[in-house]
């Protein structure tokens, strides 16, 4: 039994390194990604950049997300089910292409300006490698 504690012991002990470092190496991610995302700018059209490297090509992307705590979208969904039903999914997320659509549509919808007070909108940013194969005919698998 000693035997297997020092053994249990030392995995777990590389474990929580290892944990460790993923934290660091996350937080590390995060402020390098908001370093490229400054000092690159969003493209005019489209919501991604590819950025081509000699050995891989960087995906760059902007999205938005829309969020609306619960509490609200009952109170929007009791006022304007027809408008909700359309705006929202099953889980009350707000379906930012569809409140688009009504902003370009139909403005001066009350049910459009009144769930415009409890919205709030998040760009979402995100970077993709993508490998480059030197020769994609001799592809061993």
């Amino acid at each position: 039994m000693n035997v297997q504690t020092v053994n249990t012991t030392s995995l777990l002990l590389q474990l929580k390194q290892i944990k460790d470092l993923e934290n660091r190496l996350r937080e590390r991610k995060k402020e390098l990604e908001t370093q490229i995302f400054h000092t690159i700018q969003r493209p005019d059209r489209g919501q991604s950049l590819q950025v081509e490297l000699t050995d891989f090509t960087a995906k760059l992307s902007w999205s938005s997300e829309a969020k609306i705590s619960q509490a609200d979208a009952r109170i929007i969904v009791g006022k304007y089910p027809d408008f909700a039903g359309q705006v929202f999914s099953t889980t009350y997320k707000p379906k930012i292409s569809v409140i688009s659509r009504f902003r370009m549509l139909q403005p001066d919808l009350p049910a459009l300006s009144e769930l415009s007070e409890y919205l709030t909108v998040e760009e979402r940013q995100s970077i993709v490698f993508v490998e480059v194969m030197e020769d994609a005919a001799s592809t061993n698998k």
